[in-house]
């Protein structure tokens, strides 16, 4: 079961976007290919996409894109797609990119891999990373985010 009000006091002093719809995010798994641990679904649906903690937590949003201005949320339907294109097989089809270090290191849920409760770790892949885990969760992975706790 998600601790909604462990992740509300997560993301309390962060900026974002407004939660998404079910439908809205069943369509990003299929999209994907995936399905999402359930605190990132409740992640989701209660606040689509966050600004503010040490690493940006990509999601979803209802923003409309322009086509002379970058999105101000990271899309994580579009950065998975694209990293795809890019890396072809390099990265597994069930490794969903949330986040990065801004540099080199990506973190994706590992969303093959799942405890009794449907949580995946997150892993981190880059220069001499190559599956580490550096959460047990997402949740696991945002307080360590913001404690500025993650380390590999």
């Amino acid at each position: 079961m998600v601790d909604r009000e462990q992740i509300k006091s997560l993301l309390l002093a962060y900026e974002s976007a407004g939660g998404v719809s079910d439908e809205a995010i069943r369509d990003a798994e299929l999209r994907l290919g995936v399905r999402f641990p359930p605190s990132y679904r409740t992640f989701l649906a209660e606040y689509g996409n966050i600004h503010g903690t040490p690493f940006e937590i990509a999601g979803l949003s209802q923003e409309i894109a322009k086509d002379d201005e970058p999105p101000y949320w990271w899309d994580v339907v579009a950065c998975n797609i694209q990293l795809r294109r890019v890396a072809g097989e390099l990265i597994p089809k069930d490794y969903v990119a949330i986040s990065d270090d801004g540099g080199d290191y990506k973190f994706y849920l590992d969303t093959n891999r799942r405890d009794s409760q449907g949580e995946c770790p997150v892993i981190v892949l880059g220069p001499g990373m190559d599956g580490v885990v550096v959460a047990n969760s997402f949740i696991d992975f945002l307080r360590r985010s913001i404690e500025r706790t993650i380390d590999f």
